[in-house]
């Protein structure tokens, strides 16, 4: 039996059963209530106090703007409950405020034996001609804190875990897709021995725009979770609304890798934007960028000479990316989208890199034009560009500033272009065209379109629904197939951060904001071998050669290309040295990157070192990782796994790891083990039972891998 409702007994009980997942919901008199979310095998309530109602709708009356809100749980004339094949369905009609008219939604709730999970489809019917949908939560969870060590994920960055939340006042909101909110999932899990949560998900193959939150309610010991859906054609009277894809509650038995796994599993059979693999690679993205390994970056300066990116590429004996910026002649952040002509020397410099072992990546912007784009002067904005620019509702372009200046001293505003209009599309493809043919460039990075949250654009005028929906996405997609259908071969484009639903038509991501305190790899575990991942942002205070070892081991682990650091760190005899040696380790274990997967860390037994550094992403930025990095890559069609280890301590440390072969893939009694460094393999192979507990040694500022075959 559930709980029964506070003052209301008698009510019809109805639980939807999937494996060891119960979920109980309760038939009120005007609403139905989510009342129970249990973990049948451990006989444990998940859900917290205070349940937040299965879904919310926002509204406005079109003639007055007033909003109001419709809720599941109260607030309804008539609300029908029926089974439908394996699963239910349930229908809220005649809302007890009247003026809502025929407003009605309907929900489905599949079970999902096998996985644990209850897959659920949400649709609001909105007949009125006058009242607009604006806002749709679901699914929405309060959730109990699942035991006294426990966890939160969020898809910030390449995924972070945040540990004890109901002890103190956390929220995390991200807007997706963009850089604070790169996946459509959440989950909150019990840590220790015997690791179980709840996954919550919205599997959408569209990537709509939506908003993923977090917050907790220390008093309640409770963690509200939300996914808040703007409404295509908000504003319009009339306008009803389908969820994409379908959301997902799910009872797993693990930790954020494992929820991971879930999504990956997901991602990779449905998403639009999965690429195509064939034997294990992305075949579509140039060879020398799957194979690449480190990158520099810098300015103008390089070119008076290219001599100091040469020095560094000679320094590492490896090929090296080179991503330029201001290579144009109109300043940074100024004057978008006109960056012709070049600056005298740039093509000349371009080949005289490219003649060595060097990759040019010329920066680009791909959502910005500047509203006075020649100096102070409204040169071709408002005649040309306005009309394709992003709207507000009260018709003014949406605007940035990133502290840039024209030449009278004002503020640069740059407005945010329209993806679903041709004029944008076709300028960023003349853009990128001009600098493959013309510069001779191998890639071109078209900053910003995996890393800033897509504008509600409500100019009707661009022939997209209004606000909300996947036509933001849709618009890129369509820009980019054509840059990837003209380009010439052997070349390749990137753009900034690492929000997912542009993956199949990019070739690398700048991951250069992966800067929090808690990350863990979560984007590399679902994403690994389906696009390279490239960058941290390297810079300075009083702790920035930790700071460098933090970033470039973290870089290591979790599968990214090393660097897009400053060239002239080959004048810094130490970190050159540490940053070298791990560049050549990962050129080593390059196939595992560019053909494999993540497979889990490896977990290092006892009480271990940890280091703390300031990262300087935002003024100070302190930053705590373990002293000994791990990380797993593994080849599963050539049965081999990497166990790749850094030490970014300044002392030996020596540990016991737990090896459980099986949790790696490995299927066999036992595994050949050989140690790797950067020069190659180090003494002899040993056989690692497939359950052991091996002592290992890691050297001061050393990365070094254990390789296993089978």
């Amino acid at each position: 039996m559930l709980p029964q409702p506070a003052g209301k007994p008698g009510h019809k009980e109805i639980v939807i059963a999937a494996g060891e997942l119960r979920i109980g919901l309760w038939e009120l008199a005007d609403g139905l209530r989510v009342a129970s979310i249990l973990d049948s095998a451990e006989r444990r309530e998940c859900l917290g106090p205070d349940p937040l109602p299965l879904f919310t709708v926002t509204l406005r009356d079109v003639r007055t703007r007033n909003e109001t809100r419709l809720v599941a749980d109260k607030g309804w004339g008539a609300v029908a409950v029926k089974r439908s094949g394996q699963g239910w369905q349930f229908r809220w009609e005649k809302p007890l405020e009247a003026a809502l008219g025929d407003i009605a939604v309907t929900v489905s709730a599949t079970p999902d034996v096998q996985n644990q999970a209850c897959r659920w489809q949400l649709r609001v019917s909105n007949p009125s001609r006058e009242w607009s949908l604006l806002r749709v939560v679901f699914p929405q969870l309060a959730l109990a804190r699942p035991g006294a060590d426990a966890a939160v994920v969020f898809p910030r960055g390449p995924g972070e875990v945040q540990t004890n939340v109901w002890d103190r006042a956390f929220a995390y909101r991200g807007d997706y897709p963009d850089s604070g909110c790169s996946m459509q999932f959440l989950a909150c899990y019990r840590q220790g021995d015997r690791p179980a949560g709840i996954y919550m998900g919205v599997h959408d193959p569209w990537g709509s725009t939506k908003d993923l939150s977090i917050e907790t309610d220390a008093t309640n010991q409770v963690t509200r979770l939300r996914f808040d859906h703007p409404v295509p054609n908000m504003t319009l009277a009339g306008n009803s609304f389908e969820l994409n894809g379908e959301a997902v509650w799910q009872l797993f038995r693990g930790d954020w890798f494992d929820a991971a796994l879930i999504y990956r599993s997901w991602v990779s059979r449905q998403a639009r934007w999965w690429p195509r693999i064939e034997d294990g690679q992305r075949t579509d993205t140039a060879l020398w960028m799957r194979e690449l390994n480190v990158w520099a970056m810098g300015g103008w300066s390089p070119i008076g000479g290219t001599s100091v990116v040469q020095r560094f590429q000679s320094f590492l004996d490896l090929p090296v990316g080179f991503h330029w910026y201001n290579w144009h002649q109109i300043p940074f952040d100024n004057d978008y989208p006109h960056y012709f002509p070049a600056r005298d020397g740039f093509v000349a410099g371009v080949a005289e890199l490219q003649r060595g072992q060097v990759f040019v990546m010329p920066y680009i912007n791909g959502r910005l034009w500047d509203t006075h784009d020649r100096g102070s002067e409204d040169f071709e904005f408002t005649r040309r560009a306005l009309p394709a620019a992003t709207k507000r509702e009260d018709g003014q372009p949406h605007v940035e500033r990133y502290g840039s200046k024209e030449t009278n001293g004002a503020p640069v505003e740059l407005a945010v272009m329209c993806p679903a209009t041709t004029l944008w599309r076709d300028t960023v493809k003349e853009t990128v065209m001009r600098l493959f043919t013309e510069g001779g460039v191998k890639s071109v990075y078209i900053d910003q379109v995996a890393a800033a949250a897509p504008r509600l654009c409500m100019d009707a005028s661009h022939g997209h629904p209004l606000g909300g929906g996947h036509w933001w996405t849709e618009g890129y997609w369509t820009l980019l197939e054509a840059i990837r259908r003209e380009m010439p071969p052997g070349r390749m484009i990137t753009t900034e951060c690492n929000a997912e639903p542009f993956i199949r038509w990019f070739d690398g991501y700048l991951t250069w904001h992966w800067q929090h305190d808690g990350q863990v790899p979560i984007f590399p575990a679902v994403y690994g071998g389906a696009i390279q991942m490239f960058g941290r942002a390297y810079r300075g205070g009083t702790t920035k050669d930790l700071a460098l070892r933090m970033k470039a081991g973290q870089q290591l682990v979790f599968g990214e290309q090393l660097g897009w650091i400053d060239p002239t760190l080959v004048d810094e005899p130490e970190n050159a040295s540490f940053f070298r040696q791990a560049a050549q380790l990962r050129a080593r274990l390059n196939r595992y990157f560019c053909a494999g997967e993540m497979a889990r860390p490896p977990k290092l037994l006892g009480a271990l070192p940890t280091v703390k550094a300031d990262w300087q992403w935002s003024g100070e930025w302190w930053v705590s990782t373990d002293g000994v990095l791990t990380g797993a890559w593994r080849l599963p069609r050539e049965r081999r796994l990497a166990l790749i280890f850094v030490n970014v301590t300044d002392q030996a440390i020596a540990a016991t790891l737990k090896f459980q072969g099986a949790r790696h893939g490995i299927g066999a009694a036992s595994a050949q083990a050989q140690l790797i460094e950067a020069g190659g393999s180090v003494g002899q192979a040993e056989r690692w039972p497939a359950t052991s507990e091996p002592a290992l040694t890691f050297p001061p500022r050393r990365a070094r891998a254990w390789e296993l075959r089978w």
